[in-house]
């Protein structure tokens, strides 16, 4: 499809963190905002906004932890203006984020949203909370 314009419910690719070296860093060395549906691993990067996600084995089979996955990244589309660029981050799915209601599931990923880009801008303005 030559032309056509970009999905708007889909998130672009240049938005997606893919390769797994970007990933892992974020497992090493990104902060972390705990919430009870998900754990968000973030850092400040270069360029626009990237975004991962990822559910442990331990949340259930396939099929669960796929309905995990898809919950939080529409949770995240529908709330992503709330992020400035210039973040990267891994959302990783908790087992209570597929029984919980999804209006507190985009609720939870507000707060994180905002959350982070408080704290990107104080870390960006020198002033670090630990």
């Amino acid at each position: 499809m030559e032309g056509a314009s970009p999905d708007p419910r889909c998130l672009a690719r240049s938005e997606r963190l893919r390769r797994p070296a970007d990933i892992q860093e974020l497992f090493q060395r990104g902060h972390r905002d705990e919430r009870r549906s998900f754990v968000a691993l973030w850092r400040l990067s270069g360029g626009g906004r990237r975004v991962g996600f990822a559910v442990s084995r331990r949340v259930g089979g396939a099929v669960q932890r796929n309905r995990v996955r898809r919950r939080i990244r529409e949770a995240y589309r529908l709330q992503q203006h709330a992020l400035l660029p210039g973040i990267d981050v891994v959302f990783i799915g908790r087992p209570v984020a597929l029984t919980e209601p999804f209006v507190h599931l985009c609720g939870e990923m507000r707060q994180t949203l905002v959350a982070l880009t408080q704290a990107a801008g104080q870390l960006g303005s020198g002033v670090v909370r630990q």
